[in-house]
């Protein structure tokens, strides 16, 4: 009986951890999500005049998701390390598409265009509810 009782508790610590981790990849993942547009509309802001009012009004849709990602991430004690460091390589992989001359308009209208108008993935996203 007790190999049993053992058994059914470390079962229990190990499914638990197991959806404290997938519960943190799935923030990590929004966070990702998140943050590409976010880098890019701030690069479209910078690099494309033409487009910097629409990218100004498409990163405000942005907000409502960033906020409830970060408190999210406060409750769940998830990894911002993870997070931050997600970011720097997507905006060093940002930089490069700059450098290469890669970061057109046509690029900053497709992302303002998901964002006012096509809207972000909404299965990724639930995972903030």
């Amino acid at each position: 009986m007790k190999k049993w009782a053992s058994a059914i508790i470390a079962a229990t610590v190990f499914s638990t951890a197991a959806m404290a981790n997938t519960q943190d990849y799935k923030l990590v993942t929004v966070a990702g999500y998140l943050n590409f547009y976010l880098l890019n509309l701030n690069a479209c802001e910078d690099f494309h005049p033409a487009v910097r009012s629409a990218a100004y009004d498409a990163e405000k849709n942005l907000y409502p998701f960033l906020d409830k990602l970060s408190t999210k991430m406060d409750k769940t004690g998830s990894d911002k390390k993870m997070v931050s460091d997600i970011v720097m390589k997507r905006r060093s992989m940002l930089n490069a598409q700059i450098a290469d001359g890669d970061f057109t308009i046509e690029h900053c209208q497709a992302i303002v265009k998901i964002l006012n108008e096509d809207g972000l993935d909404k299965t990724l996203l639930s995972a903030l509810d």
